[in-house]
């Protein structure tokens, strides 16, 4: 069936049938899938010097239901490019340096210069939203499967240290249903969907988001299927398609949100590490005594 090809084959197959404007259409979409991907049709008309009617006849042209069927192929078409197993491009990226006597430092000044840029991108109202509300929230969970599970167990234990009731979903059956039974308005829902984007966090969103919860996504692209399904989302976006290299982004961003948090609030933070560390030293000593 037409509507199961990459919309690349199926543009190429339609291509000679199209009208001179949407073939300008065609080529846009090919050209600039990204903005597509996150652009309405009457957007996408302007940019490609055509109409939003044109932009709609095109997709029924290339047999598609319409323009968010569309948008959909494209969403596929991005990640497709991007298929490169996460540790292919990590050995890639780093290949370079082996023999390099500067090793240490290109290695670590690019972990720095990718920081710096993820830093320009954080868009500074709605950081201090979303920490603001980590701040006042009752109760904050976190979830993520794959190669977010490293950093939502880094989240979840410094969290720990400094308030109360913070949890990781689990997603065994018997306990992720306990869970979506106690997650209320009061709550903040954190969520870490990389690259791979694995469908159980993402649908656990998209029901706590319908139910009026507030739901904070930190992701790695703008065309990331998480943010259909957020209050407010964090996108990490970086030019190399590996989840490995973010990493060291990814932690300094969740350590920033962590002293966003505890900005409204100082005191109170304070007496709460306090508190874990004298525990924490009396329970070492009583133990190992």
């Amino acid at each position: 069936m037409e509507n199961d090809q990459p919309i690349k084959e199926l543009i190429e197959m339609h291509f000679n049938t199209l009208s001179k404007k949407q073939q300008k259409v065609a080529n846009f979409v090919l050209n600039n899938p990204t903005f597509v991907g996150t652009h309405s049709a009457a957007e996408v008309g302007k940019k490609a010097d055509t109409s939003e009617t044109t932009v709609i006849r095109f997709c029924y042209a290339l047999g598609l239901e319409g323009y968010a069927q569309l948008q959909k192929k494209i969403t596929l078409f991005v990640f497709n490019q991007n298929s490169v197993s996460t540790l292919g491009n990590y050995f890639s990226a780093k290949r370079k340096l082996f023999n390099d006597h500067h090793l240490i430092e290109k290695a670590m000044e690019k972990d720095i210069a990718q920081i710096d840029r993820i830093a320009k991108q954080i868009d500074k109202e709605l950081f201090y939203k979303a920490t603001h509300q980590l701040h006042q929230a009752k109760k904050i969970y976190i979830i993520g499967a794959g190669a977010s599970q490293f950093p939502v167990q880094w989240l979840h234990f410094t969290l720990n240290i400094l308030r109360p009731n913070v949890s990781i979903i689990q997603t065994d059956t018997p306990e992720l249903i306990r869970t979506m039974q106690e997650i209320d308005e009061d709550s903040v829902v954190i969520v870490i969907s990389l690259h791979r984007y694995f469908k159980e966090p993402i649908h656990i969103a998209e029901a706590l988001h319908n139910q009026g919860v507030t739901v904070l996504a930190i992701t790695d692209s703008k065309l990331a299927p998480i943010q259909k399904h957020c209050t407010h989302a964090f996108i990490l976006e970086q030019t190399e398609k590996s989840t490995i290299d973010l990493m060291p982004s990814l932690i300094s961003f969740l350590n920033l949100m962590v002293t966003g948090m505890m900005t409204f609030d100082p005191d109170y933070y304070d007496k709460q590490r306090v508190n874990f560390d004298d525990f924490n030293n009396s329970f070492i000593s009583d133990r190992w005594s």
